[in-house]
């Protein structure tokens, strides 16, 4: 079954887009944030509060993302990985997260980029990596991580990626850098007023 979900990954997602220059790929951060005084009873409670948030990719139709699936390792686990690469489409994603913060950094690739994201997210997708832990890789080390290996930056060791990207802001700054070295469209939605929502 889930190699059949990969094949439709394949044709749907990925399918239509080799026609397409340049290709785009889209850097997601959802900001950190915690419940405005008066309404913590309506709003959810998010893990890592003001310096939580989330990191993903979106390319072509899809946006793909590493999480954990049920719980969350305080170390990293060879034997029991519970890390997963999931996708989902692009606009059911946006739809799902209009009313929160986030910021969205618009990355031209060139095909030999292109092709090599696909194959590695296709990979990674198929049979992830490595485990998903508090002390080890996790959404921004992971989005470094596929991001390192298409050139966009410097590759690290993995000791290293954890500590230089331990949690979503850390990554976000490099992207700003490399959006300001580059003149990448950056695009910003401020969530909703029912929040207090981390800063830059």
């Amino acid at each position: 079954m889930k190699r059949l979900w990969l094949l439709v990954l394949c044709i749907v997602g990925f399918g239509a887009s080799f026609a397409q220059e340049p290709h785009l790929l889209k850097v997601f951060f959802r900001y950190g944030s915690i419940p405005k005084i008066g309404y913590e009873y309506v709003e959810y409670e998010e893990v890592g509060g003001l310096q939580g948030g989330h990191v993903s990719m979106g390319i072509d139709s899809l946006e793909i993302g590493f999480t954990n699936d049920k719980i969350i390792h305080v170390f990293p686990q060879k034997d029991h990985i519970n890390g997963v690469f999931y996708w989902e489409y692009l606009k059911d994603f946006e739809d799902q997260v209009s009313d929160k913060k986030y910021i969205t950094f618009i990355v031209p690739i060139t095909e030999e980029q292109y092709v090599k994201l696909r194959t590695i997210l296709l990979a990674y997708i198929d049979e992830p990596p490595y485990d998903y832990a508090f002390f080890g890789i996790r959404c921004a080390s992971a989005t470094y991580d596929v991001l390192s290996q298409i050139g966009l930056f410097e590759p690290k060791t993995r000791a290293r990626n954890i500590i230089s990207n331990f949690y979503p802001r850390l990554f976000r700054r490099k992207m700003f850098e490399l959006a300001r070295q580059h003149g990448y469209t950056v695009v910003r939605v401020k969530g909703r007023k029912t929040r207090i929502w981390e800063g830059d």
